[in-house]
């Protein structure tokens, strides 16, 4: 698995560090230690939060990439942004604070990032509340998935975020988006393979379903993976399952290379599905340019 890449679209964090609150240092820290287990992309994944907080971390994250496509040297290279939170259903709020959410639409995107929309990769949407921002988004090539949803339909969006979890499942009399983004072959599906947040048999399943080229292995990595810190995440206290005091899942404890070889160890899938789920999905998904392969590749 040494000669194996991965890109992870969604990651919350790692080695004790929160992309939510991380200064300049600790940031860089994150991405030698992501590098040397041959992470070479991510996309920082911000949950919802006040927009001054917001706009402080899009300023750090956006440094630190134009930083890199000047000149990189053995860190994992910025992708763009994932915002995660505030635009989602407060009935499929997972550990995420509602209090932040908003209406998903132009101006409240607008005031949640400033200046720096153009730091911003993927935003997850509850596309029943969608005014007309996945509109918006798509015809900025910023990628529109739905997550944390009690949807029934799509609604232009060109992705699921972390399918089947924060969101109504498959039930053989009803529409809903889980059911949805695994028959339509032009949709994308974000799946957390760590065994916990779906079963070996839930995920063979995406797997059959699925056409290969549209799925995206993610980690959805708290800040607890690689670190032995307890956590607070959105506010709530997080043990080393990933889990809050309720039994909530907040996210993953482990890295997107631990993920993918524990799936080759248990037979689930095989070196070349590994590298395209985790790596050759990602680079055309993300519309990514010449130098950013380079990057990627090196």
């Amino acid at each position: 698995m040494n000669n194996i890449f991965y890109i992870d679209n969604h990651i919350h964090g790692s080695y004790g560090i929160n992309f939510n609150y991380a200064n300049y240092d600790e940031i860089k820290f994150v991405l030698k230690k992501l590098f040397k287990k041959n992470i070479k992309g991510i996309c920082p994944t911000l949950v919802g939060e006040t927009p001054e907080n917001i706009q402080k971390q899009l300023f750090l994250f956006q440094k630190i990439q134009q930083e890199q496509l000047k000149k990189i040297d053995n860190e994992t290279y910025i992708i763009g942004v994932h915002l995660e939170g505030t635009f989602l259903s407060k009935q499929k709020s997972g550990i995420q604070d509602k209090s932040t959410f908003l209406t998903p639409n132009i101006k409240n995107f607008k005031k949640i990032v400033g200046d720096f929309e153009n730091i911003i990769k993927i935003v997850t949407i509850a596309p029943e509340n969608d005014i007309d921002l996945i509109d918006y988004l798509n015809k900025k090539n910023i990628k529109t998935q739905a997550g944390h949803t009690i949807g029934k339909n799509l609604k232009n969006c060109k992705a699921t975020t972390h399918h089947f979890n924060a969101m109504n499942s498959i039930h053989h009399r009803k529409d809903t988006i889980c059911l949805e983004g695994l028959i339509k072959d032009e949709i994308y599906c974000e799946i957390i393979a760590d065994l916990i947040h779906l079963s070996k048999n839930t995920l063979e399943l995406c797997f059959k379903i699925k056409p290969k080229d549209k799925i995206l292995l993610i980690s959805d990595s708290l800040p607890l993976s690689n670190s032995k810190k307890d956590i607070i995440f959105c506010n709530k206290k997080i043990n080393s399952k990933g889990k809050d005091e309720g039994g909530i899942l907040a996210g993953s404890n482990k890295t997107l290379d631990k993920i993918c070889k524990n799936l080759y160890k248990k037979n689930i899938l095989n070196k070349k599905e590994i590298k395209q789920m985790a790596f050759v999905n990602q680079i055309k998904y993300l519309n990514l340019k010449n130098r950013e392969i380079d990057i990627l590749n090196q």
